[in-house]
């Protein structure tokens, strides 16, 4: 299963809700990552450039450069967990959350 495509917190991660609150990750084919943090007074955009590297993610920020290197997995039922920091956050196909 492909990383490319765009991931939401799992709403059923509640751990990940409180900590991370409303994010969306935009993985491109490219390497490009824009992470968006979305807040009420208006969404915070990161971007950032990635590779995978096993079951890592590696990214970097171009204009604050500073690698970081987070383990990830997709399950069988398309659940990606990003663990930061060895703390496991799962996501979902941003798709998969309209209603």
């Amino acid at each position: 299963m492909s990383l490319v495509g765009a991931w939401v917190v799992d709403s059923a991660d509640t751990r990940a809700r409180a900590e991370l609150g409303e994010v969306l990750l935009e993985f491109g084919e490219s390497g490009d990552l824009l992470y968006t943090i979305r807040e009420p007074g208006g969404d915070q955009i990161i971007k950032l450039r990635y590779e995978i590297d096993g079951s890592m993610i590696v990214t970097d920020q171009p204009s604050a450069p500073n690698v970081e290197r987070t383990a990830y997995s997709i399950s069988d039922n398309g659940v990606l967990t990003l663990a930061f920091g060895g703390v496991p956050y799962r996501f979902v196909r941003a798709a998969e959350c309209a209603s």
